[in-house]
């Protein structure tokens, strides 16, 4: 079996937790946390009032230590366990057609979905198949768990199909989506960073999500957006998980983050190039930026740099960008990068509330 850990770990509400691979010892925590799991939730294999053997449990678990390929971490909070992730590949020999693929299953109690803990466990996971030369990893999750859909499409896994009446629970069939992830030894696709005479344009990394939330909080700053200001830092990481991340894996030229080249860690802004039709070959503009930061011509400057190499590194032929009539600020910065007003888009928008009439610029080449 994989070892893993002590990793310690804070979830988005700041509780501290330890990753680490599960070992016989753990059994007793295990039996307090399975019928927990069982009650919180018909997602999982396991079955309210139905509670293993702790024999049977130590037998498993020991045939899963005898596998290298093999991966049990365990979430534990103190000495309790809160999560748990299963790994494994087909047990040795293999068929040689199939030594490729690994399945997992993964249970989380309820009280902590949404910290984080199942990121986390999902790219342990990935490293340690990496490093087993398992290239496809592939699971079950109900059609109705949508939590779980979401957190593993997040994670990079497609849905491949749907398994009819996979499930008989109180009365009623259930079906179950096919998932799947393909890895592969090579660096996810990231924008090539850029360089102007003040800023640094890169990829965002998890780790900017403070940086990101302390401007993306800012009323002022979402005002004539389409996104409302981030009220936890949470908001922050569902902005990267699916937005950011799935752009990224998709080729999207954008968006890179901001940082002043007097304080190059931090980042102070997204600007990037969206393709807003791949097929008549049409990037659109985005930016935003910290308050402190407006009216020193820092968009305009990150936006130049952005147009000139989305138009080097792509087919587009149009970069499109729009703003709120009443945005003249981002107007400004537009025209300051040499696109024309094609017009305004009357009642373009219905959004917190009422119509927006929306000006529409463009360049061409």
């Amino acid at each position: 079996m994989g070892i893993y850990g002590p990793e310690t770990f804070r979830t988005r509400d700041g509780r501290t937790l330890t990753i680490r691979h599960c070992v016989p010892d753990d059994v007793p925590a295990f039996l307090e946390f399975q019928p927990q799991v069982a009650n919180e939730t018909q997602f999982t294999l396991q079955i309210p009032g139905r509670t293993p053997e702790a024999e049977k449990i130590r037998e498993s678990w020991a045939s899963v230590i005898a596998e290298p390929k093999a991966l049990r971490l365990g979430a534990f909070e103190g000495n309790k366990v809160v999560g748990q992730l299963m790994f494994y590949a087909e047990k040795s020999p293999a068929h040689p057609w199939t030594q490729h693929i690994g399945s997992f299953g993964m249970m989380i109690l309820k009280d902590y979905w949404g910290q984080g803990i199942g990121q986390r466990l999902l790219a342990i996971m990935d490293d340690h198949a990496r490093a087993h030369g398992i290239s496809r990893i592939e699971a079950m999750v109900r059609e109705k768990n949508a939590h779980g859909i979401r957190l593993y499409t997040r994670a990079g896994f497609t849905i491949e199909g749907t398994r009819q009446k996979a499930a008989f629970i109180d009365g009623e069939f259930q079906n179950e989506f096919t998932i799947a992830k393909i890895l592969t030894s090579e660096k996810p696709w990231t924008p090539n960073p850029l360089e102007t005479p003040r800023l640094f344009l890169r990829a965002l990394t998890l780790e900017d999500a403070p940086a990101v939330f302390d401007y993306a909080k800012n009323p002022n700053v979402s005002r004539f957006t389409q996104w409302e200001p981030h009220l936890s830092i949470q908001d922050t990481y569902a902005f990267f998980a699916d937005y950011v991340f799935p752009r990224y894996r998709s080729q999207n030229p954008e968006p890179f983050g901001i940082a002043l080249k007097t304080d190059p860690g931090k980042i102070v802004g997204t600007v990037g190039c969206f393709w807003a039709s791949r097929e008549s070959r049409c990037l659109e503009l985005a930016y935003a930026i910290s308050e402190p930061l407006w009216g020193k011509g820092l968009v305009p400057e990150a936006a130049a740099a952005t147009i000139e190499q989305a138009f080097r590194e792509t087919n587009a032929t149009r970069i499109q960008a729009r703003c709120v009539v009443e945005n003249t600020a981002s107007a400004r910065v537009m025209e300051k990068v040499g696109m024309t007003r094609e017009g305004t888009l009357r009642s373009a928008l219905w959004y917190r509330g009422r119509f927006w009439d929306m000006h529409l610029y463009a360049l061409t080449r």
